[in-house]
């Protein structure tokens, strides 16, 4: 099972900044906020994508 950690660690990421994602964008669309869904998702991606790799440990 060992060899299958990287996989499924991986994995988990991916769900979870799946989830955080569609959250985030259904409080902006929901929250009265005038903000383009087309500035909104990209904007969105990038704030996750730098915020993980600031919490990616380093072994």
């Amino acid at each position: 099972m060992r060899l299958f950690r990287p996989v499924w660690v991986a994995f988990r990421a991916a769900v979870i900044a799946t989830a955080v994602f569609w959250v985030i964008l259904f409080i902006i669309e929901n929250s009265g906020w005038e903000v383009p869904m087309s500035i909104a998702q990209p904007l969105v991606f990038l704030i996750l994508f730098f915020f993980g790799m600031l919490v990616v440990r380093r072994h």
